[in-house]
């Protein structure tokens, strides 16, 4: 019979086996929350398009960012395997603010 990935560190439970029910039912109502702002921001009356885009931008990354760390269990991994994880999610970042910059330099040209 095969351990339990509970129990494979040596018979302690991992942190995520310890907290899981607790922390998933907050975390999932951490997430209807956020959802229900969003639907708040995007009926928002007299908000111009450029504040409920970064908004909606903000309230996305702020989800993504939570089901990574609990759902997908990474708030209990090494820094370097976060770092696979998010470290990727800068580069398209990274490349928006390029274009941004040569658009520019180019108008101003």
């Amino acid at each position: 019979m095969e351990p339990s990935p509970a129990h494979s560190t040596g018979g302690a439970p991992s942190p995520a086996a310890r907290h899981g029910g607790k922390e998933a039912a907050t975390v999932f109502a951490g997430l209807v929350l956020l959802t229900a702002l969003e639907l708040g921001v995007i009926r928002a009356p007299g908000v111009g398009r450029g504040p409920v885009v970064a908004a909606l931008v903000g309230l996305a990354i702020t989800k993504a960012s939570l089901i990574a760390l609990f759902f997908m269990h990474l708030r209990y991994e090494t820094r370097i395997l976060r770092f696979t994880v998010f470290g990727p999610l800068a580069a398209p970042a990274v490349y928006a603010l390029a274009l941004m910059a040569d658009a520019a330099w180019r108008l101003l040209r």
